[in-house]
């Protein structure tokens, strides 16, 4: 007999079963709940590392139901870099955004457009105004 379980959506599963809804909902429910109680005990303060620390802990209540449900370790860590390795694309075009974003301040093009704008525009059109100009940019280059 083979270790593998193939589910319905043909995915391979070695070994383990599929989880629960409960075991599905726990570690994002518990995610919540740290989350919840971080931003009520430390306030804005709570970006400093107790975020940080809540989704750790409900990565490792994953973990731990992955192993629960009978899913070897060395699967759960292959799982783990799989979707780590399929976000890491979109931090790094974040990361992009964000250096171009601190260059263009940085370099006086953020403050020129934003005081050209209110000059050529009345502030009562501004907003609109930079909304349609946005989404015939978005349209032009795709």
């Amino acid at each position: 007999m083979s270790d593998h379980q193939t589910s319905p959506t043909g995915d391979h599963h070695p070994g383990g079963r599929e989880p629960s809804l409960l075991d599905a909902l726990l570690p994002l429910l518990c995610l919540i709940v740290l989350l919840f109680l971080s931003v009520k005990l430390y306030g804005a303060d709570s970006s400093y590392g107790a975020n940080q620390l809540a989704l750790l802990f409900s990565a490792g209540i994953a973990g731990l139901i992955g192993l629960k449900n009978g899913h070897r370790w060395d699967a759960v860590e292959d799982a783990i870099v799989h979707g780590v390795s399929l976000a890491t694309k979109a931090m790094f075009i974040l990361l992009l955004v964000g250096a171009l974003i601190g260059s263009w301040i940085q370099a006086g093009i953020v403050p020129t457009l934003i005081h050209y704008g209110l000059a050529l525009l009345s502030p009562d059109w501004f907003y609109l105004a930079s909304c349609f100009i946005c989404a015939v940019v978005a349209l032009s280059i795709g």
